[in-house]
């Protein structure tokens, strides 16, 4: 009787592992690394050649698209290919490695065959970073994961080069479900790295299939190792509109509840891991300026790159001569679990659409749950994101999105209060215009009113 027990329980184990491998698992992996005017770089094919492994093995069951050394062509039947797999998935997910840049706050993936000689040749030759995050908003995936390992610097010549920056730009989550993590911050540079494997693919191949660990959490850890591998150069930036938790590997360990993060291993001096700290660090880049470095310890004395900050600080203030100006690093609080995830409150109106509001503590999303007829053709679906950021006493702080087919949704910063009863919240901010190949020509006043329409059942 015994031993039947035993062997029913096991059967039933065995039976939930296999379900929690059965939902539909879709992931497109590009590596392009044997460039044919732009120079070698000698890891991304290896990086992609490992993830796809990772990814389609039996802890994480994705099916996987591949391409190695794609040229343009190759990169978008890859595309393609992924967009039909993907369509009503339960996770969808992206990674490319490569030479990436960025062309007026536009990012760009380098297929291997591209010649670029003039900003013109960027439209044939090249793959825009918004059309692959467009192909995992409309595939209907409960949730979209794009990483990108492309921050490396301008590969182009100086003819091709007006309005380029360094690294990559900001690309937001625009839509709920939805998290992108970069190797690095924006506009900053990421290192191909020494060894088998960038720094960044290097942390994820570790990470990813850590069982029982939450993604924020698992990104946090990822951004821990690269910053740590890269002797404090390089801080992997994140953003995310996702509703719940996500465990790619397992699920919540027993003493976890589902709306719980797992804490951070034991690490005795982990600064705090706070997202405005961690955006703060991530904007610093490679070369930041002293004002800069000392804007950051003034709001982040604790913060995760403080102690990177002050070594750069001192050793300034050595070169020109004179004693370093910043004390020695304080000791920092243990690191603190994240906020539980979103969950929708209310419902209002916003210029005829039905908007919901989703709350994690201070955390505040307004997403599109019915959006207005005529929509649909700027590219607002349903999940796109209209506010993401704070609130506190009332007020209301963050960024907006202005939406344009040609151009994807483009962020900003509001400021506004909620007021009234029934409640009315509005925001202002300076929304930006755009050209129609999306090159930046000016800002215009801009004001967002949302209007409570009931509660969430």
């Amino acid at each position: 009787m015994i031993r039947r027990c035993l062997m029913l329980l096991c059967l039933f184990w065995l039976a939930g592992a296999t379900a929690a491998l059965a939902d539909k698992r879709v992931a497109l992996v590009i590596g392009n690394g044997d460039y044919r005017t732009l120079g070698r770089l000698a890891n991304p094919v290896a990086d992609a050649d490992a993830m796809a492994t990772l990814l389609a093995g039996g802890t994480l069951g994705f099916k996987v698209i591949r391409a190695a050394d794609a040229d343009h062509a190759a990169m978008l039947k890859a595309m393609a290919e992924f967009g039909n797999e993907a369509t009503d998935a339960d996770i969808a997910l992206v990674f490319y490695a490569g030479h990436g840049m960025q062309v007026d706050q536009r990012n760009f993936l380098i297929p291997i065959s591209a010649d670029i000689k003039s900003r013109v040749d960027l439209a044939t030759q090249t793959i825009r970073l918004d059309d692959i995050s467009d192909i995992l908003s409309t595939s209907g995936a409960k949730a979209k994961i794009l990483l990108v390992d492309a921050c490396r610097n301008n590969p182009l010549p100086a003819s091709a080069s007006r309005g380029a920056s360094r690294g990559l730009a900001r690309l937001d989550a625009a839509s709920t479900g939805t998290l992108v993590a970069f190797a690095t911050g924006p506009n900053a540079v990421a290192d191909d790295g020494d060894g088998a494997h960038s720094p960044f693919a290097t942390a994820l191949l570790k990470r990813l299939p850590e069982s029982g660990i939450e993604i924020r959490r698992m990104l946090a850890l990822v951004r821990q190792d690269v910053h740590a591998a890269t002797n404090q150069r390089q801080t992997p930036w994140v953003d995310e509109a996702l509703l719940g938790d996500l465990y790619l590997s397992g699920s919540a360990t027993p003493a976890t509840s589902p709306g719980t993060a797992l804490p951070l291993a034991a690490m005795p001096a982990s600064p705090s891991l706070d997202k405005a700290d961690m955006a703060a660090c991530s904007d610093l880049g490679t070369d930041p300026t002293p004002i800069k470095l000392e804007a950051y310890l003034d709001n982040f004395p604790k913060g995760y790159c403080a102690t990177s900050v002050r070594r750069r600080l001192n050793a300034l203030a050595k070169s020109m001569g004179g004693q370093a100006p910043i004390a020695a690093s304080p000791p920092s609080e243990p690191a603190r679990s994240d906020p539980p995830p979103y969950a929708v409150s209310s419902y209002w109106d916003h210029n005829g659409s039905r908007v919901a509001l989703s709350a994690s503590e201070g955390n505040r999303l307004f997403y599109y749950e019915a959006p207005r007829s005529g929509l649909a053709e700027v590219g607002v679906r349903k999940g796109a994101l209209l506010f993401k950021g704070t609130a506190s006493g009332g007020v209301y702080r963050g960024q907006a999105y202005v939406f344009s087919r040609e151009c994807g949704p483009i962020s900003y910063r509001v400021e506004g209060s909620a007021a009234g009863e029934p409640p009315t919240i509005t925001l202002r901010g300076k929304a930006p215009r755009r050209a129609k190949d999306c090159a930046l020509t000016g800002w215009r006043d801009d004001m967002l009113v949302f209007r409570y329409d009931s509660a969430a059942r």
